[in-house]
């Protein structure tokens, strides 16, 4: 029984183990990929987006931007 009772616990720890790294890899391959939004300034949103932040950033007179 004892015999029984350490190799169940000898396949749990190795199915942890086993799990354990199975979330490291894949979290490496999530990290290692490009976001998908990296293009988004290249298209006409990213455009007027630009537009946008050089008018706000811009010598605007008595009004103080953020």
């Amino acid at each position: 029984m004892a015999a029984t009772a350490a190799a169940t616990a000898t396949a749990a720890k190795a199915a942890l183990l086993f799990l354990l790294v199975i979330n490291i890899v894949s979290v490496l391959a999530v990290a290692a990929r490009p976001l998908e939004g990296d293009g988004w300034l290249e298209s006409g949103i990213g455009m007027v987006t630009e537009m946008l932040r050089a008018a706000k950033s811009g010598p605007s007179g008595r009004t103080h931007c953020c």
